[in-house]
């Protein structure tokens, strides 16, 4: 019994689980498109902070070949 409950429960909440209504939708909406262009917007962000990062790394290694101990 316990099981036949189980699989009804899953059956059930397949509709609950599924994705969102911007998944399902075409690629022309202007919903869709929002969230390109914020997941583009995003990568930009994270793509200019690792670049700084590396370029702080570079900056401190020349600093510090040039540091007599």
């Amino acid at each position: 019994m316990r099981f036949m409950y189980q699989i009804l429960t899953t059956v059930f909440i397949f509709d609950f689980i599924s994705a969102c209504a911007v998944c399902y939708g075409s690629p022309d909406e202007p919903a869709v498109q929002a969230a390109q262009s914020g997941i583009l917007f995003l990568l930009g962000i994270i793509s200019f902070v690792l670049s700084c990062f590396g370029l702080f790394m570079y900056k401190l290694s020349k600093k510090s070949g040039r540091v007599e101990l």
